[in-house]
């Protein structure tokens, strides 16, 4: 397994170095009314992929922490149902 994994990450080096190397052409990049001159492409491509995982994961954040809040919610709700269960047991059945 650990075979598999080095070479798997060799492969991807690999794969990014020639990225790398087929796209270093210089290119400008304006945002925000601030210019960036003579950037090397790959460079604007990582920049934007890393931006872009960035806000994945700051969105799947705040989505784990409203899906932890209701897990809370209903946790609590359990416990109070169990606790009336429990007391509805205790009560004497009587006929009528």
């Amino acid at each position: 397994m650990k075979i598999i994994r080095i070479v798997l990450i060799v492969i991807i080096l690999a794969l990014l170095g020639l990225f790398i190397l087929y796209n270093n052409q210089f290119v400008s990049v304006t945002y925000l009314s601030v210019k960036f001159e003579n950037m090397p492409l790959w460079l604007v491509v990582f920049i934007s992929v890393f931006i872009g995982i960035f806000i994945g994961w700051f969105f799947m954040f705040v989505d784990e922490l409203s899906i932890k809040k209701e897990v809370k919610n209903k946790n609590r709700e359990i416990k109070a149902l169990k606790e009336e269960i429990a007391k509805l047991r205790q009560l004497t059945i009587t006929k009528e």
